[in-house]
C-alpha cells in the first residue's frame, strides 16, 4: 500500500497480495485495516489489524 509516495505494508514471507485498507482511530489510537492471503494457511484471505506508528509524520506499520 503507498500514501503520498510511501510504501506502507507489502507482502512477505506470510502474506502475499496484502491491500483494500482502511485507516481508522479507536480510543485514540490509529489503526490500519486491511487483508491479506496467508500463505502458511493454503492461501486463506484473512483481516490484518495493525497499529499505526507516525514516523516523521509518515504512517509506518510492522507485519510481524
Amino acid at each position: 500500500m503507498i500514501y503520498g509516495g510511501t510504501l506502507v505494508a507489502e507482502g512477505d514471507d506470510r502474506w502475499t497480495t496484502v491491500g483494500h485498507e482502511g485507516a481508522y482511530i479507536f480510543n485514540g489510537t490509529d489503526y490500519l485495516i486491511f487483508h491479506g492471503y496467508d500463505k502458511t494457511d493454503n492461501g486463506m484471505s484473512k483481516r490484518i489489524i495493525k497499529t499505526i506508528k507516525w514516523i516523521n509524520e509518515w504512517p509506518t506499520i510492522s507485519l510481524d
